[in-house]
């Protein structure tokens, strides 16, 4: 089980985003960041716990940054979380509802703060697959 209380949030500097340029394409192709896998699996609802957004960010399509977008969710907005994978790059995903709506999807944890204490297991989202 993952301890949601001793996850840390790190700020990501353009230093750490920087690729490397090549001077020919297949040197290229060697250092390109793998593909999205922006496939996803139907989800059930394992918890009734909930995070605020600490800053606005888009809630995806599949718990990856370059996955499709579903809806952008402003800083301080509530999400319901329902369960939680974490993806190739061993980046935590919430699965979850913007409270209030019906609008499901896909939120890394870096983007969320004010974790609630639930009642239940926060448990691995179902079809997931377990890095």
């Amino acid at each position: 089980m993952l301890d949601l209380t001793s996850l840390t949030l790190v700020p990501i500097t353009a230093a750490a985003l920087t690729v490397a340029t090549a001077a020919t394409p297949a040197a290229a192709a060697a250092v390109a960041p793998a593909a999205a896998n922006c496939s996803s699996q139907q989800v059930a609802n394992y918890d009734d716990g909930y995070a605020i957004m600490r800053i606005g960010a888009n809630l995806k399509k599949a718990p990856e940054a370059a996955c499709g977008t579903v809806q952008y969710v402003g800083a301080g907005t509530k999400l319901w979380l329902w369960c939680f994978t974490v993806n190739q790059y061993d980046n935590v995903w919430f699965w979850g509802r913007i409270d209030g709506t019906s609008t499901y999807g896909w939120m890394a944890n870096a983007n969320t703060t004010t974790y609630s204490d639930a009642t239940s297991h926060l448990g691995w989202c179902p079809g997931e697959p377990k890095r």
